[in-house]
C-alpha cells in the first residue's frame, strides 16, 4: 500500500465531490445566468466538467495505483498527475496574486483552489519518490 497515493486519491476525491456540489451552487448556477455568447458559456460549462472528470478519474487512479504500487507504470502515473495537480495549483496562484481587487490575502482566500490541488500534487510525487 502506498499511503502517499492513497492520501492523494482520497484528498482529490474530496475535492471532486467539492468541485461537483459546492461548484455547482455557488459558480455554475450564477454562471448559466448570466448574459453572455450562448457558445461561449455553453464551452465554459463544458470545460468546468471536463474538470470534473480529471478530477475523478485521478483520484480514482491515484486510489488504484495506492492499493497496486506494483503495477507497472504506477510510479510514472504518479508522477504524471502530481507534476499535472501542482501546474493546476500554480494556475490558480498566479491568478489570485495577479488579481487587482482585495488585497493578497483575500485574493488568495476567494480563489482557494490550489489550497487543494497543491497537497494532491505534493502528495501524488512523494507517492511516485516512494514507490
Amino acid at each position: 500500500m502506498n499511503y502517499w497515493w492513497l492520501g492523494s486519491g482520497g484528498l482529490g476525491l474530496l475535492t471532486a465531490l467539492l468541485h461537483l456540489i459546492g461548484g455547482q451552487v455557488d459558480v455554475i448556477r450564477p454562471f448559466r445566468r448570466c448574459e453572455m455568447n450562448a457558445l461561449a458559456r455553453s464551452t465554459l460549462h463544458a470545460c468546468w466538467h471536463m474538470v470534473t472528470v480529471i478530477l475523478f478519474g485521478s483520484s480514482a487512479l491515484l486510489l488504484y495505483a495506492a492499493a497496486n504500487p506494483d503495477l507497472p507504470g504506477a510510479s510514472e502515473l504518479g508522477l504524471f498527475i502530481g507534476v499535472q495537480f501542482v501546474i493546476f495549483a500554480i494556475v490558480f496562484l498566479v491568478f489570485a496574486i495577479a488579481g487587482n481587487s482585495g488585497n493578497l490575502v483575500n485574493r488568495l482566500i476567494r480563489l482557494p483552489h490550489w489550497m487543494l490541488l497543491l497537497p494532491i500534487g505534493i502528495l501524488s510525487l512523494l507517492g511516485s519518490l516512494a514507490a
